[in-house]
């Protein structure tokens, strides 16, 4: 695991704002390993380390479900939240290595996206060459329900993952009599990079179970180092909550994150879900503003230098890709997007703005997986520093009550209710 963290944009601007005596009891808090390991189990009613760093993928499991894959193009994962975002952050990150099948994720019914073309009889797709892979952790997910329903019925082949209990995924698989393969019963969605719902479809991909068995060994070399066992001082998920906090404590309660690497967006958006969802609650927190780079430059630079002055940056960059190529006037295309990153920090040290740096050496599976797991642990230190539990997350379960409650008493009163965007907006063009 090669990670860089740069934090002397970050540290000048900042001064000693945030450094007071809160400041060192928070960070005593996070350089107590007792402490840490009592607040861990307090939260997730079960031991001191997270579920996440404990459990282990069943690898040797995934061997005989790899025969449902055989002969198709196309795994389709479908799911919501962390269950699929992370099986998508590793696809696209180690997208340089190659795969022998396609990954695609359906996350919702709007037919002017995958579902639409899952459905189309002349498009890419086909029951032919493409297995169904619905992921939902507690089985009540109720579009994955739907969704699944639906490609069954125009002949889609499944295998299903989901934790063990009765629910309506867990009876759908009973009826259907499908394949199926368990989710962590412990482990909360959006931390499930190194659990069976991600390293399955990946094995899926390839057909065997080398590259699962290389994600398991670099979560748990990455796990060792970031647990609460290391202080704060060499462990740098601590030290990235605690500048984070520090931040927000001094009045920063937006980070600007670009990520200078297509490979990375799907762990760009895995990086959102894990602050949003772990410890913006309470309200605190902040706000993870991720972006493509260098594009960003073009449009958010703007709300970064002159908007309000409460957004930090922690820019995302990967040293060295599996291959490069030279431009005209001798610079390598990896060079120049570096140049591009460096005017960003550039200007904010010039401006004064706190800017950190998050650098990976390259793409290979011990950075990226090492990547995610720093982020998993700064969202679970971030929580434990804002005094929120980081495993829940209540906020998010009001929208899919109403949702679901919609669903099931779907009349005339809730199609009317539906429209009302239309029929009673203030103003149409």
């Amino acid at each position: 695991m090669s990670l860089h963290l740069y934090l002397k944009s970050f540290e000048t601007p900042l001064g000693k704002r945030g450094k007071d005596g809160f400041w060192r009891e928070k960070r005593d808090l996070l350089d107590d390993p007792a402490r840490c390991a009592e607040l861990i189990a307090r939260y997730q009613d079960g031991p001191g380390e997270p579920w996440f760093a404990t459990e282990r993928a069943d690898i040797a499991g995934m061997e005989a479900k790899l025969g449902a894959a055989e002969g198709v193009e196309h795994v389709v994962v479908v799911g919501n939240g962390g269950s699929i975002r992370n099986v998508w952050a590793l696809y696209r990150a180690l997208s340089e290595r190659g795969f022998a099948r396609k990954l695609h994720l359906l996350d919702g019914t709007d037919m002017s996206g995958l579902l639409g073309e899952l459905l189309r009889k002349d498009g890419a797709f086909s029951p032919q060459n493409t297995l169904v892979v619905p992921v939902s952790k507690s089985g009540e997910t109720e579009n994955v329900i739907q969704e699944t329903a639906l490609l069954m019925e125009r002949g889609y082949p499944a295998l299903a993952i989901t934790s063990s209990g009765p629910s309506k995924l867990a009876a759908m698989v009973a009826e259907a009599n499908l394949e199926a393969f368990p989710h962590p019963d412990e482990v909360g969605g959006r931390f499930t990079a190194a659990q069976n719902n991600a390293l399955l479809p990946l094995a899926m991909l390839d057909g065997d179970t080398a590259l699962a068995r290389e994600i398991d060994a670099a979560f748990a070399a990455a796990h060792e180092k970031l647990g609460v066992a290391a202080p704060a001082s060499g462990n740098m998920a601590k030290h990235l909550a605690l500048e984070l906090w520090r931040a927000e404590h001094a009045g920063y309660t937006e980070v600007f994150m670009p990520v200078y690497a297509h490979a990375l967006s799907g762990a760009g958006e895995l990086i959102v879900q894990l602050v949003h969802e772990s410890y913006c609650k309470a309200g605190g927190g902040q706000t993870i503003l991720a972006a493509g780079a260098p594009e960003s430059q073009h449009h958010t630079n703007q709300r970064y230098f002159g908007g309000r002055e409460n957004v930090v940056g922690l820019s995302i960059c990967v040293e060295s890709f599996g291959a490069d190529a030279r431009l005209p006037g001798g610079v390598s295309c990896t060079e120049f997007l570096q140049m591009e990153h460096a005017g960003v920090v550039a200007e904010a040290e010039r401006r004064g703005t706190p800017h950190m740096v998050l650098a990976l050496d390259s793409l290979a599976v011990p950075d990226v997986c090492g990547l995610i797991a720093l982020w998993q642990w700064a969202a679970v230190y971030g929580g434990l520093l804002r005094g929120v539990n980081p495993f829940d997350q209540p906020a998010v379960e009001g929208s899919k009550r109403a949702t679901l409650e919609m669903f099931e008493s779907f009349n005339e009163e809730t199609k009317r209710s539906l429209a009302r965007f239309v029929r009673d907006a203030g103003c149409s063009l």
